[in-house]
Order: structure tokens, then sequence, then C-alpha cells
């Protein structure tokens, strides 16, 4: 990862679709989950000029809270940028899966709310994405398999949920990006939610089999979760963990904090660096 040269925001010419260009488009599928025993939705995207006699390796690109399937299709920057990367060599052909990550066990949903209660559903998206996404995209599409063709990012809280399975299951994934992070994988405090008790300790903040590559970024004006994406980067600091870490200039919690950690992280994916 020492040979990405960090770019703190995302070009222009990388965040938007370029004329003459052809760009992918999603495909909304519906699947059955033994985890919240229910039918759900997913948006997979293909590259351009897909060929079902290839293998690709897999992206599974997360959504922030009270969001769904579609939230991370609201710039187009998210079909954009791998795009624009992989035509320039920047990046490999991927298949780009957006799931929805609120996944709750049967009988527990909740009403939306910035409460540790509704975060339990996001949180067992861990074994939505284990015990079902991940064989469904092995059973329906030519994936690459291994944690050196698995990635996964996301922003806020679906940045939180990409950080704590990346380390959690880091033996089945390779590649963590954190866009934006949200509170709450260690414990802390903070005015929309109040006290969040931690799914892991700090100390626990670690993963027996590095990531091959770990990202994270946040806006240095960033308004809904402050300096707790800093708290993450200096947590693995403590812990000896090897990481990326910057900061995206001016940004907000918003799609330039998103669009500059998308654009860095794939770069880093699937051994683009040591072409």
């Amino acid at each position: 990862m020492d040979k990405l040269q960090i770019t703190n925001t995302c070009p222009d010419e990388y965040r938007k679709k370029q004329e003459g260009i052809e760009y992918p488009t999603p495909q909304k599928i519906t699947y059955y989950s033994k985890v919240t025993e229910s039918e759900r939705k997913m948006n997979v995207i293909l590259p351009v000029g897909y060929d079902e006699n290839k293998k690709y390796p897999v992206v599974y690109f997360l959504h922030g809270l009270m969001s769904d399937e579609d939230g991370m299709l609201g710039d187009e920057s998210t079909i954009a940028i791998p795009t624009n990367l992989i035509k320039e060599g920047k990046a490999k052909e991927m298949i780009m899966v957006l799931p929805d990550i609120y996944a709750p066990v049967p009988g527990t949903a909740v009403e939306p709310n910035y409460d540790p209660e509704y975060y339990k559903g996001y949180d067992n998206f861990i074994n939505e994405l284990t015990e079902v996404i991940m064989p469904y995209m092995e059973e329906h599409y030519p994936i690459l398999t291994g944690r050196e063709n698995t990635a996964i990012c996301g922003f806020s809280m679906g940045a939180r949920t990409s950080l704590y399975i990346g380390y959690m299951k880091s033996d089945l994934i390779g590649y963590t990006g954190a866009f934006a992070p949200a509170p709450g994988i260690t414990p802390g405090e903070d005015s929309f939610s109040g006290k969040h008790p931690g799914l892991i300790t700090e100390d626990e903040f670690r993963a027996e089999i590095p990531p091959i590559v770990s990202l994270i970024d946040c806006g240095t004006n960033d308004s809904v979760v402050g300096q707790f994406p800093k708290s993450y980067h200096e947590i693995l600091t403590r812990n000896g963990q090897k990481h990326i870490w910057f900061e995206v200039p001016y940004a907000d919690h918003d799609w330039n904090a998103i669009s500059a950690g998308l654009y860095n992280f794939l770069q880093t994916t699937f051994g683009v660096l040591n072409n």
C-alpha cells in the first residue's frame, strides 16, 4: 500500500461521466435471506464488457444510516470512478455490489432512529454478508474468491460496518475502505446517539490476518461523525495495524469525502499497484 500516492480529493475527470465512454447500469436483484427470513434487494454493477466466461473480483459498497441499496447511487461518482479508473488501467475490472445493510434478526426491527438499538440491525450485516450475500454472489456470478479478490468499503454507518467486518473477517476480505466512518465500533459517545457500547474494545480492534489494504478518510469539516474517524486511525496505530489515513480538505459528511475515498481505495485493490 506504500506505492499509492494519496490524492486527498477526487479529480473531477474521474468523478464525472465523460463523453465518449460507456458506463454500466446497475441491476436490481432480489434474493432470499435466511438471516432476516425475508426477501431482500441489492444492486449489482457489472463492468463494461462483462463476460460470463471471465471471473472478476468483487467490491461490496455499503450505504449510510437510514438508507438502502440505492443510497450509494445518489451521485454519479459511484459509477464514474470505477469505470474511469479501469479505462486507464488504474483499477482492475470488478463487480460492485450495493446491498441493503439494515439486516435485523427476525422480530427485532425497530423504527429508524439515532439509537444503538436500531444500529443492531446494521451490526448484524456481518452475518448477512458472510452467510447469504457472499455465497449468493459465488453461485450466480463468475467471481474470483478468496480475500485477495474481495473488498468492502462504505460511507458513514456503511464505513463503520465495513471496518468492523473487514477486521473481524479479514480471512475472507482483503481490502477495507471506510469513508467518514460513524462512531460505535469501539465504545464512545456523541451528540446524536449518546453512548455507544461498542462492538469491540479498543484493544480488540485488530486483525490476526492484517488486511492487505485498510483505508480511512474523513472531511476536515465533517459535522456528523466529527473526530471518530481520526480516533479509529489512532486506535489502529496504537494496535500496530498498518493502514492508510487521510483527510479531505473542506469536505463535510458528503460526496466529496466519499469520492476521494473511493478514488484512492480502488487503486489499491486486487494487486493493481503491482502491475
